[in-house]
């Protein structure tokens, strides 16, 4: 990973794709461009049903935790 960013978020009365969206905002203001993919744990899946959320393609990880988002830009 050259470009990427964990966002931590662990506030329950936000949904998902709200705090996929706070975290792409911030990393456009670090890095000048938006992410391509957000890794998030499989716990937060189950609340959404897309593929996509906030325009990023999603994936699940197991190696990332509840309540994180790895964001990150393809090359």
């Amino acid at each position: 990973m050259e470009n990427g960013m964990l966002w931590f978020d662990g506030r329950k009365d936000i949904p998902t794709e709200q705090k996929i969206q706070n975290a792409v905002v911030f990393f456009q203001k670090k890095y000048g461009s938006k992410p391509d993919c957000c890794y998030i744990n499989a716990t937060s899946r189950q609340k959404e049903n897309s593929q996509n959320l906030a325009g990023l393609r999603i994936e699940i990880s197991q190696y990332v935790l509840p309540n994180h988002f790895l964001l990150e830009k393809d090359h």
